[in-house]
């Protein structure tokens, strides 16, 4: 996660902005996962050629006057999920919608309010091609369809010196990592679970120092459950982006067991830091994974085949090697977020094309507002993310409190204190955004250069 006041900048902190810019409102369903983390990567791509405004699902249910506020001055919505759409159809009451723009990133069961969503979006994304043809089925005749690739940042993920303590994976052991929250699983045993149970009971036996390492949230009594059987494993719970690379680099191979993925982002993130993978054949994983060269794969629910594949990993640290440098070479040739981005343009550029709102009046003040919304949101949206997962059991005490840190990575104190006052209205006040996205600048403004970090001052903005 990185800071945003600072994501609104384009190509180059000099570069001369239009006077206008088409205003996009992207809803990610949270702010530092995975999603959120895409969204910020179309931030920078698309920045110098249109203004963002950031929302997520937290923040439109607790801010709908702000949504009620924004959205005629909106030219479009790019919703990143139909839950996103939903909530913003929900929000707006009789304010008209602006054309959407809604991105499917995988589908376990086509239930009425997705097709809802799709029918009434302007054009639909897809992650792959596979994707794109069952979208297709379900989606009206002639309604555009465009593959959108997910992507890796190779110049963030790539090898590291291993840090097994930091991690608390023993020194000796093969270490088998395992990235996900457990409460995807919850969606029709999305996350494959039991295929991962049966691989864990076949290869522990011929890997005598096999250890689980989960990341994510809500792995604690999964790894209780592997200890009182003898099965090494510990839960490192949510870490900071800037970390991620060295987890993947300490890891001696990384396991995926899903049933249904978009991606995932993970498998890129992985290889891009030199790990084997060993996954299921879903989502993107047959674009990238060339068996025995790039990776493993196996059918969903072929466990004896994937504990096979590790096996074959834990014999040969030469193997290891060959399939981590091969892995490596693929992803940063093909699927950098930069490239795989790209596609995004042409449906872009339609979308402004459809645009009922009216004109977009560019101004310096309009620009740091949609910069300081986007600290604001994700520093609350982070808090509010780590009191509820502790509520609900999902983490201790502890690892919510890393877990807000790990959201706020990159943020200042003022993005907090603005994070505050968004959940409370002290400030993002409807009649004052109104006015703001409303107000003609008296000359063309000049281009906004956003820091790299947030300054750390306090403050907070009277908006």
């Amino acid at each position: 996660m990185t800071s945003l006041l600072g994501q609104q900048a384009g190509a180059s902190p000099n570069a001369i902005q239009p006077a206008s810019l088409p205003r996009v409102l992207i809803v990610p369903s949270t702010a530092s996962w995975i999603i959120g983390q895409m969204a910020m990567h179309i931030i920078r791509r698309f920045s110098d050629r249109y203004e963002f405004w950031f929302l997520t699902d937290k923040m439109i249910r607790l801010r709908p006057d702000l949504v009620r506020a924004m959205l005629p001055s909106i030219d479009f919505i790019f919703p990143l999920s139909d839950k996103g759409y939903h909530l913003l159809r929900s929000a707006a009451r009789s304010t008209p919608l602006p054309p959407s723009l809604l991105w499917l990133h995988h589908v376990t069961t086509w239930n009425p309010a997705m097709l809802e969503a799709m029918r009434n979006s302007a054009e639909l994304i897809a992650c792959t091609q596979g994707w794109r043809q069952q979208v297709q089925l379900q989606s009206s005749p002639g309604l555009p369809i465009t593959v959108v690739p997910h992507g890796v940042d190779a110049t963030s993920f790539h090898r590291v010196a291993s840090q097994r303590r930091r991690f608390g994976i023993p020194t000796d052991a093969f270490a088998v990592g395992f990235v996900g929250s457990k409460t995807s699983n919850y969606d029709e045993g999305r996350k494959g679970l039991d295929t991962l149970h049966s691989i864990i009971q076949s290869a522990r036996t011929r890997i005598p120092n096999l250890h689980i390492c989960f990341l994510g949230l809500g792995w604690k009594q999964e790894v209780q459950s592997l200890r009182e059987q003898g099965i090494s494993a510990n839960y490192v719970g949510f870490i900071p982006q800037t970390q991620l690379a060295a987890y993947y680099s300490t890891i001696d191979a990384y396991l995926m067991t899903s049933r249904v993925e978009g991606g995932p982002c993970t498998v890129l993130e992985a290889m891009a830091c030199e790990t084997p993978v060993v996954t299921t054949r879903v989502g993107l994983v047959p674009e990238v994974i060339v068996d025995g060269v790039t990776g493993f794969s196996a059918e969903v629910g072929d466990s004896a085949s994937l504990a096979d594949h590790l096996c074959a990993l834990h014999s040969s640290p030469v193997l290891c090697r060959q399939i981590g440098a091969a892995a490596r070479a693929k992803v940063t040739a093909s699927r950098s977020w930069h490239e795989t981005l790209g596609n995004l343009d042409l449906p872009l550029a339609r979308m402004h094309a459809r645009s009922t709102s009216k004109p977009a009046c560019a101004s310096t003040a309009a620009r740091r507002a949609a910069a300081e919304l986007i600290g604001a949101v994700h520093t609350v949206d982070g808090l509010l993310w780590g009191l509820v997962s502790c509520w609900q059991g999902l983490v201790s005490p502890p690892l919510a409190l890393r877990l807000v840190r790990s959201c706020w990575e990159g943020y200042g104190l003022a993005d907090v204190l603005r994070g505050l006052a968004l959940v409370t209205r002290l400030n993002f006040r409807p009649e004052a955004m109104r006015k703001l996205l409303e107000e003609a600048p008296t000359a063309p403004p000049p281009a906004v250069t956003v820091p790299k970090q947030n300054p750390q001052g306090s403050g907070v903005s009277a908006l």
